[in-house]
C-alpha cells in the first residue's frame, strides 16, 4: 500500500513540476488559461486525479487561479514573487506606505523619462477608469483602477525590478486605498495628483512627475492618519 501511495505522490509531483515548468518558461504566460484537465492528463501521461491534485497545489502556491465556469488561469510565473506578495498582504499598512514614499518617487521620475506611447496610453486608460468609478461612486472599481494606475506607472519606469515590486504590492495597495476611504476624499478635478502625474509623464517632465508623486502620497498618508517621514 505504501509503495502505491509513493508512486501516486511521485506522479502528482511530476505533473506539478511539468505544469510549473510550462508556466515559468512562458508557454502559458500570466493571464492565459491552462488546458483542461483531460488534455493535461493526456499530455502528461498521468491520471486526471493526479492532474487535479497538481493544479490544486499550484493554486495553493499562488501560480494558478480557478475561475468558476471559465477554467484555470495563470496569475503568476514566479514562486518568489508569490511569496513576496503574500508577505506584503500581511504587512502593516504604515510599513507599505513608508516603502511607497521612496518607490513612488523613483517610479514617477523614471516613467516620465522612459515611458513609451503605449505605456502612456495604458496609464491614461487607468486614470479614465478611476475617474469613471469615482463619478459612479463604485468603490471596488475605483480601488482596482487606482492600484492598476500605480502598477502601470511602475511598468513604464523601464525598471523590471521596480515593476515586479509594484505588482507584488498590488493587493496591499488596494487594502491601503480601502482603509484610506480614498473614494470619499478623491477629486476628479484636473488638480488631482493622479491627473498631474499623468500630465507630467505625458510631457516627459521628471521633476513635475516627482512633485505630483510626493503630493499624491502625502494625500494617502493624510487619509490614513499616518506619520510622514521626512
Amino acid at each position: 500500500m505504501q509503495s502505491v501511495r509513493k508512486g501516486r505522490v511521485s506522479l502528482v509531483e511530476t505533473a506539478t513540476d511539468e505544469i510549473r515548468g510550462q508556466i515559468v518558461n512562458g508557454t502559458w504566460p500570466v493571464g492565459s488559461r491552462i488546458p483542461p484537465e483531460s488534455a493535461l492528463s493526456e499530455t502528461l501521461g498521468v491520471s486526471r486525479a493526479s492532474v487535479r491534485e497538481a493544479v490544486r497545489s499550484l493554486v495553493h502556491s499562488g501560480l494558478l487561479e480557478p475561475r468558476q465556469g471559465d477554467g484555470t488561469f495563470v496569475i503568476s510565473d514566479d514562486d518568489s514573487a508569490v511569496a513576496l506578495r503574500r508577505r506584503l498582504e500581511r504587512a502593516e499598512l504604515s510599513h507599505v506606505t513608508q516603502v511607497r514614499q521612496g518607490l513612488d518617487v523613483v517610479a514617477a521620475r523614471q516613467a516620465a523619462t522612459h515611458r513609451t506611447d503605449a505605456q502612456l496610453a495604458g496609464i491614461e486608460a487607468a486614470l479614465a477608469r478611476r475617474k469613471a468609478a469615482l463619478a459612479a461612486h463604485d468603490s471596488e472599481a475605483f480601488t482596482a483602477a487606482d492600484a492598476e494606475f500605480h502598477v502601470l506607472v511602475a511598468e513604464a519606469s523601464d525598471n523590471p525590478v521596480l515593476a515586479d515590486i509594484y505588482r507584488s504590492l498590488s493587493a496591499a495597495l488596494r487594502e491601503e486605498l480601502r482603509r484610506a476611504a480614498c473614494l470619499d476624499t478623491a477629486t476628479a478635478a484636473p488638480a488631482d495628483p493622479h491627473s498631474r502625474l499623468t500630465d507630467a509623464i505625458r510631457a516627459q517632465d521628471p521633476q513635475a512627475a516627482v512633485d505630483a508623486a510626493v503630493l499624491l502620497l502625502a494625500g494617502h498618508v493624510r487619509d490614513l492618519a499616518l506619520p510622514l517621514d521626512d
